[in-house]
């Protein structure tokens, strides 16, 4: 038993009740702080500025998101790169073979953070992808720790997600082109 605390049973049978309502008081608070921020804003000249703000966190999250992915997997290459001299022999590599492929790893990870564009990112997909179906020649007993599996898993299937995020980045930019008269016209509200 935890020394000061009183597990007795009516303690226990009152415990989920007790801490319903302490989350929430907390959550009531929380609303509470917003909605005077929110009137605040409503009353001042900060109104527009704010709408703006929250709309651009809400349009480039997942950009940033992507861009942080991006980075992650430059990350996991470099990790890598190091794994494999240390564990060279159980990927069937003699120490000449795993220094060079551990050069070419890290070379990986500068080409992944010098992606710039999603032209550039898909290209340094595919480039993975090649050099990835090359290196599965080298086995590791389990699955889980071959070279080709760290690089598809962590590296390539990371990189494919920020280029999905990319493309949707695109058709929603050419969507808000169209509707703001750069294309079709806007949609008219009903009378």
């Amino acid at each position: 038993m935890i020394s000061g605390i009183d597990m007795s049973v009516p303690m226990i049978a009152g415990l989920l009740d007790s801490i319903i309502e302490e989350m929430g008081a907390k959550d009531r608070r929380e609303h509470e702080r917003r909605m005077k921020d929110l009137q605040i804003i409503e009353n001042s000249n900060l109104k527009d500025e704010y709408v703006k703000q929250l709309l651009l966190d809400r349009i480039l999250y997942p950009v940033e998101r992507a861009q942080h992915d991006i980075q992650n997997a430059a990350k996991h290459a470099q990790w890598l790169s190091e794994i494999v001299l240390f564990h060279y022999k159980d990927h069937g590599l003699t120490q000449e073979q795993a220094y060079e492929l551990s050069k070419q790893i890290k070379l990986l990870a500068i080409q992944i953070t010098h992606a710039d564009s999603l032209h550039d990112l898909k290209f340094v997909y595919a480039v993975i992808t090649m050099f990835n179906n090359k290196v599965s020649v080298f086995k590791h007993s389990k699955r889980e720790y071959s070279i080709h599996y760290n690089i598809r898993d962590h590296i390539l299937n990371k990189l494919n997600s920020c280029i999905a995020t990319g493309n949707n980045f695109k058709v929603r930019e050419e969507l808000m082109k169209m509707m703001t008269g750069q294309g079709l016209p806007a949609l008219e509200p009903q009378k």
